[in-house]
């Protein structure tokens, strides 16, 4: 995966953490391309979790400062992601329900969808983008 221009924001500190969750999901593409995925995926798992709770922290904190007005349903489409995440996560550590391609292809799926459905409207609502 990697990061396009049309994922920006226009939002310096929002597009920077969107550079970085792509980057984790393009190592963990690259890994499974090395045949290397099942070794690491527990991991990069656990950090991809903890890295989008920090952003949607971050995230958040823009939205609530620049007085968004979709604020409530943005943090509900959030806290699904993590919880989906980390449910995924529990049920690898349980008995792998999920290939390796399966969970890249949601986890692009997802980035695309928000930054470029829901992310880009916070830049909008400050007239960056």
């Amino acid at each position: 995966m990697e990061w396009k221009e049309s994922f920006s924001t226009g939002i310096k500190k929002i597009d920077d953490e969107h550079r970085e969750l792509v980057r984790m999901i393009d190592r963990l593409e690259k890994a499974m391309e090395r045949g290397e995925a099942e070794d690491i995926l527990g991991p990069v798992l656990k950090n991809l979790v903890e890295y989008v709770r920090f952003h949607f922290r971050n995230e958040e904190e823009v939205m609530v400062k620049t007085g968004f007005p979709d604020l409530k349903r943005h943090r509900v489409l959030h806290r699904n992601l993590v919880n989906e995440v980390a449910s995924i996560l529990n049920d690898l550590k349980k008995d792998r329900l999920w290939t390796v391609p399966e969970l890249v292809g949601f986890l692009q799926h997802w980035l695309v969808d928000h930054i470029l459905g829901e992310d880009v409207r916070i830049g909008q609502h400050l007239g960056v983008v």
